[in-house]
């Protein structure tokens, strides 16, 4: 069955009382089963915000530890802009271990408060290697800003592998996709010469 023919007979048969088994499956979830998930529940849109808070709120006031699913919760729920989350995010920071929520924490304030703030410290997260690096590259490309662009640019020019220069690369194109005037900050930055033009291209 394609996709789309699954977001709609969920949507058809079940509507948002498919949405406690949505949250459910989201723990053994792998990325494309998540993605699946997270359109169906846009499609439902403000219909699943209500639900979808109160399973946080119930989650956060356990006080468990590691609980993945939050993290998926305020993932959906930043994007929907759900400002009810804002008094929550950074106290979650004490509920992980694993540093990789962090991040996930970060750029769900980011996307919420459009602070600057969180920029400064998911760039602290730059210099670190592995999964915790690339959540923080993603997440800058979050909110389109001089800042952000030039923290990632900084890093491009490093001694980094090929593999963290794509990712830095797809994450200014999506920041200059955003907000096409800063395509002039990456032209004057010592980067500029190398992928100014590539990205030019892209965006036309």
């Amino acid at each position: 069955m394609k996709r789309e023919d699954v977001i709609q007979r969920v949507i058809e048969e079940k509507g948002v009382e498919a949405i406690p088994v949505l949250i459910n499956m989201m723990e053994e979830s792998d990325a494309e089963t998540y993605s699946l998930i997270t359109d169906i529940i846009d499609v439902l849109g403000p219909e699943a915000k209500k639900y979808l808070f109160d399973e946080f709120l119930k989650r956060f006031e356990k006080n468990s530890f590691d609980d993945v699913v939050m993290l998926y919760l305020i993932d959906v729920l930043s994007e929907m802009e759900c400002q009810e989350l804002k008094p929550y995010l950074e106290r979650m920071m004490n509920l992980y271990s694993d540093e990789r929520a962090f991040p996930i924490i970060l750029e769900a304030l980011l996307r919420i408060t459009k602070d600057e703030k969180y920029i400064d410290i998911l760039a602290t997260f730059l210099d670190d290697t592995g999964d915790i690096q690339e959540l923080a590259i993603m997440a800058m490309a979050e909110m389109p800003t001089k800042k952000g662009i030039n923290y990632l640019l900084n890093k491009y020019l490093e001694n980094i592998s090929k593999s963290e220069k794509a990712l830095i690369l797809d994450s200014i194109q999506k920041m200059t996709f955003k907000d096409n005037k800063l395509l002039e900050e990456v032209k004057k930055h010592p980067a500029g010469e190398e992928i100014y033009e590539m990205l030019e291209w892209m965006l036309k």
